[in-house]
């Protein structure tokens, strides 16, 4: 798939993604969903901002689609629905679990994207947009974000 029509694709599941996160997720803000370029390739992103639950804090959730061997991608390299969780949309949380307060943080973990200095917590779902639905991989990767928030003690249990 040629990357427009991968970022056609992309901009239905994160929008499906982000809708589903933000449904559960109390005083939620949506960014706008944007398409942004790194080294003469898009990807597709939206953030989801709300406060901790616990602590004068705030949070963002990073959800993004970046084709096969983006920046944003990791290894091994494949086309992807992404999520990183920050402190917000400028900012990683510290890479030391504890000091992140993440040690129950699973399926979220620190990764390296392709492109080394871009780093942060984050979790993905390998996609086959030829033969995959965007909302329906959008919902998976939706579960796996508040399956992640709910062990991170950010959303209550289900």
């Amino acid at each position: 798939m040629e990357d427009a029509e991968f970022e056609t694709w992309g901009k239905v599941a994160v929008e499906r993604a982000a809708d589903l996160v933000a449904a559960e997720i109390p005083d939620a803000e949506l960014s706008k969903l944007t398409r942004r370029s790194r080294n003469g390739r898009g990807y597709i992103q939206r953030y989801v901002s709300f406060k901790h639950p616990t602590l004068p804090a705030d949070r963002t959730i990073w959800l993004y689609a970046a084709p096969e061997g983006h920046y944003y991608d990791f290894r091994p390299p494949h086309a992807r629905l992404g999520a990183g969780l920050m402190q917000d949309k400028d900012e990683e949380l510290d890479p030391n679990r504890f000091a992140a307060g993440m040690t129950k943080g699973f399926p979220f973990s620190w990764k390296i994207h392709l492109e080394t200095k871009y780093e942060g917590y984050r979790l993905s779902v390998k996609v086959d947009p030829d033969s995959e639905a965007p909302e329906d991989k959008g919902a998976e990767l939706a579960a796996e974000v508040l399956r992640g928030l709910r062990n991170a003690g950010l959303l209550p249990a289900e």
